[in-house]
């Protein structure tokens, strides 16, 4: 009876242990790919992920409309050592809890010729001391709002806009692209953003301007000292393309020739002519020889 009630109660820690693992960790398998950061799902455009973490795609069964992009995950491989990585892309037809890494953090796991292997990973905070970002999607306006958080240590659940100071606060809805949205917008331009992370701490960043493309760098991240509200620095607008330098055709001036001085021909003297008027006959002139005395005889014959 003792025998049976020592059983019973091995079995049920057994189950309790297996329970909390199963909220810490998740079984599933890894593989490697070329990885993806500014084109991957997430939609990370214009974030580079800290030097000190791996990229990760998650599967589309654990996608979760892209609630996870952006958390860090501590994946343990089958020789017992671990690595953190963020969740930047998706996995598209991946089993359920499947990882894709990117190719350094398969390294750091196992050789890459296995190919696939046996993994756990369990959700972490990520190792990010610097404040989160702010930043918003090309198009936005007055009539139509769309925000993405970055660099947050902790998965973010939500983002919410005042336009009255904080009294009251408006629901956005995250796409399956990672940006928050309200496609009436908020009528304003200059707005105040809070956002929620998965464990219910939140940062409130004030005085955002929504303009096309612009980050905004918040004053704090995540923290144990709960609501933080720090106020919003200038945007910073996306570089505008240099402009196209105008070439002027240099302007030639035509080199200054010296005019010579006219020549005067000296005319030799010619002899005088007799003109006739167009009314008058012209005169021809004709050369009559001077006669020679000749000699003749009785006879008429020349001497």
């Amino acid at each position: 009876m003792l025998f049976s009630t020592t059983l019973a109660a091995t079995a049920v820690i057994s189950l309790a242990n297996a329970a909390v693992m199963g909220k810490r960790a998740l079984i599933g398998e890894a593989t490697f790919y070329g990885g993806n950061v500014q084109g991957g799902t997430c939609s990370f455009s214009t974030y580079t992920i800290p030097s000190s973490l791996y990229g990760a795609a998650l599967s589309d069964s654990n996608w979760d409309n892209s609630a996870n992009c952006g958390a860090c995950i501590s994946v343990t491989g089958p020789s017992g050592n671990a690595v953190t990585a963020m969740i930047v892309d998706q996995c598209p037809g991946c089993g359920t809890n499947h990882l894709d890494l990117f190719p350094t953090g398969f390294s750091a796991l196992a050789d890459p010729s296995k190919g696939i292997i046996p993994v756990s990973w369990s959700y972490v905070d990520c190792p990010i001391t610097g404040p989160l970002q702010l930043h918003n999607k090309e198009g936005v306006s007055a009539n139509w709002f769309s925000m993405q958080v970055v660099n947050a240590n902790k998965a973010v659940k939500s983002l919410e806009v005042s336009t009255d100071g904080g009294s009251t606060w408006k629901s956005t809805s995250r796409q399956t692209y990672n940006f928050f949205e309200n496609s009436a917008g908020f009528g304003t331009t200059t707005v105040d953003v809070k956002v929620t992370s998965s464990s219910g701490e939140t940062v409130v960043v004030k005085n955002i301007v929504v303009s096309p493309g612009a980050s905004t760098t918040a004053g704090s991240n995540f923290g144990s000292s709960g609501n933080v509200v720090a106020a919003a620095p200038p945007p910073v607008l996306p570089p505008s393309p240099p402009a196209t330098p105008v070439l002027e055709a240099p302007v030639l001036e035509a080199p200054v020739v010296p005019t010579p001085a006219p020549v005067v021909l000296a005319t030799p003297n010619a002899p005088a002519l007799t003109t006739t008027s167009s009314s008058k006959k012209a005169t021809t002139l004709a050369w009559i020889p001077k006669p020679t005395s000749v000699e003749l005889d009785a006879c008429g014959q020349e001497i």
